[in-house]
């Protein structure tokens, strides 16, 4: 009678153990970031350190880690992009690491079924797509949990990865402003008097500082097929901007009489930003 007892006691223990819900200790996380035309996304596991030394101890410097907890971390991007020197073609790929004092080296591997660090699952560079160390550096802020993080600079991607004391960066780069400078070229080609993307076509190289030398001319085009006070804004801007002040203060004058004349909406508030620039 003790045994059956028993074993409905141990029967019941596993049953409720099973139910027993508890927060992940390695909850994922994920990273789904539109970078100019590409669309990127990261899904990684975020183990804690839990007062426990990291590298060099729960992960060791010189294996491969699968750069997270639970499965491999994965990186995805709908357009190719280069990593490493590399250019990648679009896809699903596993991003783990190895792990060092004072250099990590990156892997990205297009097999995303294994979980490459795992003693069941031994790394495979058959199906490695790229290889790159990247240095490892030390952080002021202690960060408890694994981190991924983007910074997205002209866009172009920084990766950054966080843990304890500890980072490492490297680039993601996109096609993006080839791509751009192309469909600006093109979109003008076929409207050759649309006055409001040439402007705009010039604003945005302007502010990702590409094409120095087409800038004025698409300002000058637009101004030459409509007057428009944010077009006389830009044209002084670029030319304040190049050092032409002289010029600047001579467009200003001509863009003053134009808004006073015309009046358009806002048109004191253009005066004063206009103003501004060539103080």
């Amino acid at each position: 009678m003790r045994k059956i007892l028993t074993l409905a006691f141990s029967a019941f223990a596993v049953s409720a153990l099973a139910q027993l819900t508890l927060p992940d200790l390695s909850p994922s996380g994920s990273i789904i970031q539109n970078v100019g035309y590409v669309n990127l996304e990261i899904h990684y596991g975020r183990p804690a350190a839990r007062g426990r030394k990291i590298f060099g101890e729960l992960v060791p410097f010189g294996e491969v880690w699968r750069t997270g907890g639970g499965a491999s971390t994965k990186i995805q991007f709908d357009k190719p992009v280069t990593m490493g020197g590399k250019s990648i073609p679009a896809g699903t790929y596993s991003m783990v690491t190895i792990p060092n004092q004072t250099q990590w080296t990156i892997l990205i591997n297009a097999n995303t079924k294994k979980i490459f660090g795992a003693q069941q699952d031994p790394y495979e560079v058959a199906t490695e797509v790229v290889r790159f160390d990247v240095p490892a550096q030390s952080t002021e802020y202690f960060y408890e949990s694994f981190t991924i993080d983007l910074d997205i600079m002209n866009n172009d991607v920084e990766l950054y990865m966080r843990w304890e004391n500890t980072q490492v960066h490297f680039p993601i780069y996109t096609n993006n402003n080839v791509q751009a400078l192309h469909n600006i070229e093109t979109h003008l080609a076929a409207h050759p008097t649309d006055s409001d993307n040439l402007a705009y076509a010039a604003y945005y190289l302007g502010m990702n500082h590409q094409e120095p030398q087409r800038l004025l001319g698409y300002v000058e085009q637009a101004l030459q097929i409509k007057e428009d006070g944010w077009y006389y804004e830009l044209k002084i801007q670029l030319l304040a901007d190049a050092g032409r002040l002289d010029e600047a203060r001579k467009t200003y004058q001509i863009a003053l009489n134009y808004l006073r004349r015309t009046k358009p909406e806002g048109w004191q508030d253009r005066e004063r930003q206009l103003k501004s620039i060539v103080d």
